[in-house]
């Protein structure tokens, strides 16, 4: 399993699995809405149909049903061990973090209205949303928070989203005013705020369990009530009206469809079924350049991971001949329909606040390929995941295509490449095309290349890099910041142990009755969030 792996801009790309679940639990969910859960029903009937190509659903009531389509979960879904992004986003429709990000990057206050740090630099003072509820009415409360990070960073924790916090958080406890939380850290951590976005760290009822089955008793604080899932189809999701800003979801009803893959999604929008699709490639070729297009935000990377303890990449020649074989721009072309921009080898996302200097932009240099090689033909296999299938064979292609490399492609299903064990192919591979999340570059520093690091797949580790990483998240000088990542930047840059051609983005392609558009990404970072949409 893979925790990282998120939030694609094109599901039919990056989506972490199509597969089926092996969990099939009808679901019955009643708080003061009566449910009625209906084995084998149809979540096209009654609804779509008549709208036509480009929109699904546009209902009677003010905002409308609007319908989208994913892959079914193929795990079990609890918010705090949730890895497959199907179950975040059927997770993230119900539930609300701390603090979201934005389409460029901005936090975004939902369940606390206030934070800031005490003079040492070691206490995040959060203050909490005044009148917050979750869906069955009780207030949300210190304790709540303090629960859900106590859970999240147990010693026996299994939430893929303990990570973020290992070596920086020590202790969570209410604060000493009303509605405030006190995150006590184990070392200055200056983008501190933007951990609270991430992946499993929306906020639960104390006392709930990393081992219940969320969809019976699907409590959260967010946008909707979850009312009917049913296996196999989708899932029903309707406005909660004791959402903080529910005068602002102006959607009366939400639908989930479940499609067995991305051509599924695409036909299902072209007969007005959804309201949304993906922005790929293949979409924006069949639908023409003219449609309707959501603001994108960026979500992922998709990078190149090379075990520098494995030859040919002992050699860190070879690692930058990759790297300088390589045609970004076409690869954004044509893997990413242009919804993504080139990437340097460093990982800044290009909507953090701070963006490295000094490094020459690799772009394909035959030339510089062969003088790194020395004349040499190097053979070698990618293994990747079926999701990025795509972009594993325009890389094979271009590196072929120098005259240098011999690749060849081992392409896996999902369950099998992110399969548990010490063996399983995403980290064990000496050379690997996997997706991950939008991070902060330290984060990517902690979690890829640190000595031990749990998803080291590239099994490389640098003292001086980890040094100056502690170094950035300690300070809150400009100029020290700057300076700091130019340096981290010139040494992730120069030892290659991931490529990356590319950040993508969300982008995707509405309906013509979709009206506002979307504050995010449709991803965890940023709340999956629906506020302001509507349907003509």
């Amino acid at each position: 399993m893979n925790p990282f792996h998120s939030t694609p801009s094109a599901p039919s790309a990056s989506a972490p699995s199509t597969s089926t679940t092996a969990r099939r639990t009808l679901l019955g969910f009643a708080l003061s809405i009566p449910t009625v859960v209906v084995a084998g029903c149809s979540f096209g009937s009654g609804e779509a149909g008549a709208a036509g190509a480009g929109g699904a659903s546009g209902g009677s009531s003010a905002g409308g049903t609007y319908a989208l389509g994913l892959a079914e979960p193929d795990s079990t879904i609890n918010p705090f061990t949730v890895s497959d992004w199907n179950a975040m986003f059927v997770v993230g429709l119900v539930s609300e973090g701390l603090i979201t990000q934005d389409g460029k990057g901005g936090l975004v206050p939902r369940l606390a209205t206030a934070w800031e740090v005490s003079g040492d630099d070691l206490t995040w003072t959060i203050t909490l949303r005044e009148g917050a509820t979750f869906n069955d009415g009780t207030a949300v409360t210190a304790d709540d928070v303090v629960a859900t990070f106590t859970t999240i960073t147990g010693a026996d924790s299994l939430s893929p989203g303990a990570s973020a916090f290992k070596d920086v958080l020590a202790t969570v406890a209410p604060g000493p005013g009303p509605g405030t939380v006190e995150f006590h850290l184990a070392r200055p951590y200056s983008d501190f705020p933007v951990l609270l976005t991430g992946s499993n760290t929306t906020i639960l009822p104390a006392g709930t369990s990393e081992q219940a089955d969320w969809k019976a008793d699907p409590v959260g604080a967010g946008q909707f009530l979850l009312t009917e899932y049913t296996p196999g189809q989708g899932v029903r999701f309707t406005k909660n009206p004791r959402y903080w800003d529910a005068g602002n979801v102006l959607l009366d009803e939400l639908h989930v469809k479940f499609y067995a893959d991305a051509q599924a999604q695409l036909l299902a929008f072209q007969a007005g079924e959804v309201d949304q699709v993906a922005a790929d490639p293949t979409v924006l070729r069949t639908l023409g350049a003219e449609v309707k297009q959501s603001a994108p935000g960026y979500t992922k990377f998709d990078g190149i991971f090379l075990d520098v303890t494995v030859a040919p990449f002992t050699d860190v020649r070879v690692r930058q001949a990759i790297a300088w074989a390589l045609d970004r721009d076409a690869i954004v072309a044509t893997v990413y329909g242009r919804n993504a921009t080139v990437a340097n080898d460093a990982l800044y996302f290009p909507d953090y606040a701070v963006q490295p200097g000094g490094l020459t932009q690799r772009r394909a240099d035959t030339a510089k390929v062969a003088e790194l090689l020395g004349g040499r033909r190097v053979s070698f296999t990618i293994t990747t995941v079926d999701t990025l299938q795509t972009l594993a064979e325009v890389v094979q292609q271009q590196l072929n295509a120098t005259g240098s490399f011999d690749v060849q492609l081992s392409v896996l299903p999902s369950a099998q490449y992110y399969a548990d064990g010490a063996d399983t192919p995403w980290l064990s591979a000496p050379a690997t095309i996997t997706n991950w999340a939008r991070r902060l570059p330290s984060q990517y520093v902690s979690q890829l290349f640190a000595t031990g690091a749990a998803w080291n797949a590239s099994k490389y580790s640098n003292p001086q890099l980890e040094q100056l990483s502690a170094q950035y998240d300690a300070t809150t000088d400009p100029g020290q910041r700057q300076d700091l990542a130019d340096r981290i930047a010139a040494i992730e840059w120069n030892d290659v142990a991931v490529v990356v051609p590319a950040f993508a983005s969300s982008r995707l392609v509405l309906a013509q009755d979709v009206e506002a558009d979307f504050a995010s990404g449709q991803d965890f970072s940023g709340g999956f969030d629906f506020r302001h949409v509507r349907l003509s």
